[in-house]
Parts: C-alpha cells; structure tokens; sequence
C-alpha cells in the first residue's frame, strides 16, 4: 500500500497566557440623566445632539426672571439689614455711658442690647436668603457635569419643567473609559481570584467583527454568585482612546490570569474529535502515522495548547486524517513552521 498523503506542521513551544473566555456589555463610566433644579420656561438648548461637551459646558438655559428678581430682592433686605443694625449699635453705644451714670434704666439698656442681637440674627438669615436666590439663579444655567457625549434633546426650548422631579432633559455619558460587564461561572470563580491575588488581571476586549483587541483591567468580581445561574458578575474597565468603542456594545472578553511557560502548541486542525476524547496524529521518525490521545488546553488564535500527549519539535498531522490508522506510512506535505 503507498503512503498515506498528509499535511503536517512541527509542534512548538512558547510562553502563552491562559486565560477564560466569555462575553459581555459596555457601559459609560459616567452616565447622567440631566434635570432641571429650578422650576421655569426652556429658553434655550445650546448644543446639538450628540455632541461632546466638556465638564460645565452650557447645555441649557431656563427663565431666569424670576430668580433674578428674587437675588435683587434678596440683596434690598440685606442692605436695609446693615442700615438697621449701624443704628441699632450707635443706639446701643450712645446708651452705655448713660447707663454707667444710671441715666437709662438697666431693662432699656439690655433691651437695646437685645435689639443688636436680633437685628445680627436677621442679617444672618436674610444672607442665608440670599445666597439660596444666587444658587438657584445659578441652576437657571444647566451646564455638564462630565466630560462625555449628549445624547437627544428630550425637551424642547419653550416647555415648562419642574424642579428636581420634572422630566430628563437630556443625558451625558462620559466614554473616555467604559465599563466592561461580564460573567463568568462559579466553577471559574477560584481560579480568577487566585489570579487577581497575585496582581492586576488584564483584560481583552473585542468586538464582533473586529480584529482589534482592547486592553483594560479587572476592578471587580462581584460578593456574591446568582443561585438561579451559577454565574457571578465581574467588571473590568477600558480605556476608549478615540472612542472606537460606545456604550452598550456587545464584546468578546478574555480575562488573562497568567502566562504558561513552553507551553506546547499545534495548529487547532490537528486536534481531532473521537471516542476516547480529543486526539492527534504524530508522524514517527520512521514515516508513521502514531495516534495520541491528547489533554488540551486553551485556544491560542489558530493553535491549541496540549498539555499532555505531543512534546515540541514533533510533526503533527494537519490534514489528511480521514481514515488513518496508527502504524500506517505516510507521505508528508510538509507546510510552513509555525511561529
């Protein structure tokens, strides 16, 4: 019988990560629902949607008339409240010596004593007064709290809004950096605290579709494991440098939790499929074929790590596997080294 026809390539050795795979959801770090902390009319929005805005960026304005009348009101009182305690206090001084001479009773002097207190008591208050009608004049001006993008304009220049309890007029989230949302299983639970004891874990981001991988960090595993699915939640965060990821997006996760020194690969078209588990064919000095049954690891891209079954240097068959049988011969075709 001729020899078999096969593909091979030669099982290497190299430092991989090892890792768990899953997937999960972008959100914003920061994500604000913009409202109104004064009631009034909507005079005006100033900036277009979707728009980035920078952290106090004008965003809207609403009637300040009203408040402004209040701040001037505010500031009247204030003023009638200093003229009155000069003359409550030149009252009160002229009175002192008199008092000493006992030209004015004891009860007049302490009364004007008292009209002193009183008239500081209110000075207080009305600049109290008047510093709530500054705030909420400033709150007529609705600015960004974050650097981040706007999203609608949920409410018209001309409507009417409530304070505190009145609708979203827009929202800002800030996308610098995203949250990446993901579970894992309780089985993995272990493993991923024993690696995130031992130092900071990364985590890889990627988008369906897109080739490019984004590189963040674990920041949380969450205290406690969902009974109904036997997963618990994790969070990493990632850096969003021109903002080529968005909010809400669906990605592929892997979280690396080290590195596997000379670990063995082959190309994942090697691994077969049977019986007894995954197994491999190893092409014998002698030009035979030689069935292994492997134990693999991880997916490394197009290769797979086999952690007992095939040593480095060994030439593992890649196609061509139909039919053959250990102790066949074979012919190679030999394909490039893997690097």
């Amino acid at each position: 019988m001729p020899p078999r026809p096969v593909q091979t390539a030669v099982a290497i050795q190299k430092d991989v990560p090892f890792y768990v795979e899953t997937f999960g959801n972008l959100s914003a770090l920061v994500n604000v629902d913009i409202k109104s902390q004064v009631t009034g009319k909507i005079l005006q929005v100033h900036f277009k949607q979707g728009q980035r805005v920078a952290e106090r960026d004008l965003l809207f304005t609403i009637d300040p008339s009203e408040y402004k009348a209040a701040v001037d009101k505010a500031q009247a009182v204030v003023r009638a409240d200093d003229v009155d305690m000069k003359m409550k206090k030149d009252t009160l001084e002229r009175n002192r010596g008199l008092a000493t001479k006992e030209l004015v009773s004891q009860q007049d002097f302490e009364k004007y004593e008292t009209d002193v207190e009183a008239a500081g008591a209110k000075t207080t208050l009305d600049k109290a007064e008047l510093a709530l009608a500054l705030i909420n004049l400033d709150y007529c001006s609705i600015r960004s709290p974050v650097n981040g993008v706007t999203g609608k304009v949920l409410v018209d220049p001309g409507n009417i809004v409530l304070a505190n309890n009145g609708p979203t007029l827009a929202n800002v989230k800030a996308i610098d950096t995203l949250y990446v949302d993901f579970t894992v299983t309780d089985r993995q639970l272990q493993a991923i605290r024993s690696a995130m004891a031992a130092g900071t874990l990364k985590a890889e981001v990627r988008v369906p579709d897109d080739g490019k991988s984004y590189v963040g960090e674990l920041k949380l595993i969450e205290n406690s494991i969902d009974n109904t699915t036997g997963t618990i939640s994790l969070r990493a965060i990632v850096p969003n440098e021109g903002n080529a990821l968005w909010a809400g997006q669906f990605v592929y996760v892997k979280l690396i939790l080290g590195i596997e020194k000379d670990a063995v690969l082959i190309p994942y078209s090697a691994a077969q499929l049977g019986q007894k588990g995954t197994f491999a064919f190893v092409v014998t000095p002698e030009g035979k074929a030689d069935l292994r049954i492997l134990t693999t690891g991880s997916r490394q891209g197009d290769d797979i790590v086999v952690e007992e079954g095939i040593k480095g240097n060994e030439r593992v068959v890649t196609s061509g596997q139909m039919g053959l049988s250990s102790g066949v011969m074979v012919a190679e075709v030999p394909t490039k080294k893997q690097s």
